[in-house]
Order: C-alpha cells, then structure tokens, then sequence
C-alpha cells in the first residue's frame, strides 16, 4: 500500500498509525531476548560491563560485593537496580553459589539502597526474574527496588 504524504496532512490518523507501525518495528528489533534460567554466566551482559565500567550507570549504593544505581527505564518514582558483583545469572544460581558474605554484602546493598532512595520506611518492592518464564531478559541476577509511590 503506497501512502502519498498529503493523506498524512489530511488524515491524521494515518499518520499516527504509520508511526505506531514504525515504532513496533522497531522496539521488536531491539527487544532482548528472554534468558535461560539454566544459561551459563555471560561476561558480556550489560551489567558485567556497567561494573567494569565499559557503562555508565547511575550508582546509588556500592560495596564489596553488590552496586545500585537508577534503571533507565524507571517505572516508578524510585526504580533501582541491584546487582552482586560476582558471576551470578539468576538467583537460583546465586543461592546455590554464592558464599555468606556475598549473600550478606547483597542483601545489605538492598536495605542500604531502600534507606537511602527514602522509601524504607513507606515500602517498596523487589522483583527478580527468573528465566523465560521469569521475563529475564538480562543473564546477570538483579533485584529491581521499587517504591516513592503505591506499585501496581
């Protein structure tokens, strides 16, 4: 079907739907694809570059074994994400992996981030996915902390 460019100026609606076209496209080329919950460790993911800094990130919070920092795509007023430092896909891989300290060090970066971002005391909400059926799309374990507002 062949658009001539003055329907757009008296159609808007084709313009619209044109662009919603375009904008499909292109989201589907660029989406990631879901993780395999049994997937080995990817070096090349984009948070094992944003900690060896090849990537900016926003930090929050950093200690000996987990980073914070803003998600660029935040879906709530406060949107932080939370990830160890060590070589962890998911958490499955994390429990059954990673020694006490790297448990505490992450669990600690978790309530620091809340208490700092302001949102310990009103509430907040953590999700971590899991495999394809989990909607991981990234192979690095992280922890979304969510809050500053109610969270559908």
């Amino acid at each position: 079907m062949k658009i001539d460019t003055h329907d757009l100026k008296r159609h808007p609606s084709v313009m619209i739907l044109s662009l919603y076209a375009v904008l499909m496209f292109s989201f589907s080329a660029i989406a990631e694809e879901l993780v395999d919950a049994t997937a080995a460790y990817d070096t090349n993911n984009v948070f094992a570059r944003i900690l060896r800094g090849e990537l900016p990130a926003k930090i929050v919070f950093e200690n000996e074994y987990a980073l914070a920092f803003h998600d660029i795509r935040p879906r709530a007023n406060v949107h932080i994400l939370i990830i160890p430092k060590g070589q962890f896909t998911n958490m499955m891989q994390f429990n059954a992996h990673a020694n006490d300290m790297e448990r505490l060090g992450f669990l600690d970066a978790i309530s620091q981030t809340a208490k700092i971002m302001g949102v310990d005391e009103s509430g907040f909400r953590l999700i971590s996915n899991t495999g394809r059926d989990g909607g991981q799309t990234v192979a690095h374990l992280h922890v979304h902390l969510l809050g500053g507002e109610h969270v559908q």
